[in-house]
C-alpha cells in the first residue's frame, strides 16, 4: 500500500491533471477486469495458497524490477503506469484466493467478525501507509517506496508457508477446461438472484464513488492546495474513521441482515460524497472523509459475508472474482469519464450528482432486500 500511493501521488502532485489520474487507473485496473475470471476459475479448481504465494512473488519481482528501473535513471511516467498493469495481473489472481480461502479456515457464524478484523487491519494498513509514503517521498525518492514492498512481500510469502489450505475436491478435476469452468460460474451466477443483487448495487455503487475514491486527490489539491501534507491527512482521516467503525464491525458476531447493513452503509457513503465538494475548510471536508472512511468496512465486510454464506463452495472463486470484475469495470468506467471531465466541469458538481444518485441506489437496494 505504501509503494501504491507513492506511485499515486508521484503522478498527481507531477501532473495534476484529472486525465493522468485516469490513465493511472486505467492501467491498475484494466487487468484486472480481463484476467480475474479466470483467476475465480483458477482459485475454484487449483492450489489456492500456491495461487497467492505465486502472484504476490511475481508482483515483488516486477517490483523490484521497477526499483532498479528507477534508480538507473530510467523516470518515466509510462514505467510506472506499465508497472501498475502488470501488477494488476498478479492481483487479479490473488485476490479472488484470497477472499475464497477464508471460509475454509472460519466458522459460518464467525465470519461477520474475522472480515470486520481484516478490514480494521487493512484500515491500520491505510492509516500507516500515506504517513510512511508522504515521509518517503518528501525525504528520499520512489525508489524506496518501491523497496518496502519487496521486503513485505518476502514476510508475507514466509508467513504463507505455514498456512495450510485443502484443495476444492470437486474443481480439482484436470479433465475440465478453464472454459467450461467459467460458463458453468457464470450461470450459477446468474440464476441466484442475491447475488445478482448484490452485483448490482455493487457494480452501481463503485461507479458512482468514483469522485470519492479517484477524484478526492484533485478535490483537495484545488481547493485546499496541493502538499504531501494535504494528501497524507486525507488519507489518514479516512483510515481513522475506518479504524474505529472495523473495530466495532469485528466485536459483532453476525449482523442480523447483512443486506440491510450494506444499503445503510452505502446511503452514508453518498451522503459523506454529497458534503466533500461543497466544503469551505480543510477540517470540515476531513470530518466527511472520516464519515466515508467510518462506512466503508461496513459495506466490505458485508459484501464478502454475502458472498461467502450464499455462494456454494464450489463456485466461492468465480463468484469474489466476478464481483472483483464488476466493481473494478465500474471504477474504471467512471475513471474514464469522470477524470477527463474533471478537467472541464467543476468537481463540486460531480460529487453532488453522484453522490445523490449512490443514495437513490441505496435505497433501491433496500426495499428489495426486505
Amino acid at each position: 500500500m505504501v509503494t501504491g500511493y507513492a506511485i499515486t501521488w508521484y503522478i498527481s502532485l507531477t501532473t495534476n491533471s484529472g486525465l493522468w489520474l485516469a490513465l493511472a487507473t486505467v492501467s491498475t485496473l484494466l487487468p484486472q477486469v480481463l484476467i480475474s475470471l479466470f483467476g475465480g476459475a483458477w482459485a475454484d479448481r487449483y492450489s489456492r495458497k500456491w495461487l497467492i504465494m505465486g502472484a504476490d512473488g511475481a508482483i515483488a519481482l516486477l517490483t523490484l524490477g521497477l526499483a532498479i528501473l528507477w534508480s538507473s535513471g530510467l523516470r518515466s511516467l509510462w514505467w510506472l503506469l506499465l508497472f501498475a498493469a502488470l501488477r494488476s495481473i498478479g492481483q487479479g489472481i490473488q485476490q479472488p484466493a484470497v477472499s475464497s480461502a477464508y471460509p475454509q479456515l472460519v466458522p459460518e457464524n464467525e465470519l461477520t467478525r474475522i472480515n470486520g478484523l481484516n478490514q480494521t487491519l487493512m484500515s491500520l494498513s491505510t492509516l500507516l501507509s500515506p504517513l510512511l509514503g508522504g515521509l518517503i517521498l518528501a525525504n528520499f525518492n520512489l525508489y524506496w517506496a518501491l523497496m518496502i514492498d519487496v521486503i513485505t512481500a518476502v514476510i508475507e510469502l514466509l508467513c504463507m508457508t505455514k498456512i495450510k489450505l485443502q484443495p476444492v475436491s470437486v474443481i480439482a478435476n484436470s479433465a475440465l477446461k478453464n472454459e467450461r469452468v467459467l460458463i458453468a460460474g457464470l450461470k450459477y451466477l446468474f440464476n441466484n438472484l442475491a447475488l445478482r443483487r448484490l452485483f448490482t448495487i455493487n457494480g452501481l455503487a463503485y461507479l458512482l464513488m468514483t469522485p470519492a475514491t479517484v477524484l478526492s486527490l484533485l478535490l483537495i489539491q484545488r481547493q485546499f492546495g496541493a502538499s504531501v501534507t494535504n494528501l497524507t491527512l486525507q488519507e489518514i482521516i479516512w483510515a481513522g474513521g475506518s479504524i474505529i467503525s472495523g473495530l466495532i464491525v469485528a466485536k459483532q458476531k453476525q449482523f442480523k441482515n447483512n443486506a440491510h447493513v450494506l444499503a445503510l452503509s452505502v446511503g452514508g457513503f453518498a451522503i459523506a460524497m454529497m458534503l466533500m465538494g461543497s466544503m469551505p475548510n480543510l477540517a470540515l471536508y476531513l470530518v466527511t472523509m472520516f464519515l466515508a472512511g467510518w462506512c466503508t468496512p461496513f459495506m466490505m465486510t458485508t459484501q464478502a459475508v454475502i458472498i461467502q454464506t450464499t455462494a456454494e463452495p464450489d463456485f466461492m472463486g468465480r463468484t469474489f472474482a466476478a464481483n472483483q470484475m464488476i466493481s473494478n469495470l465500474m471504477l474504471l468506467l467512471g475513471s474514464l469519464t469522470l477524470g477527463p471531465l474533471a478537467d472541464s466541469v467543476p468537481l463540486v458538481l460531480i460529487f453532488t450528482v453522484c453522490g445523490v444518485l449512490l443514495f437513490s441506489v441505496a435505497i433501491w437496494y433496500l426495499r428489495v432486500s426486505k
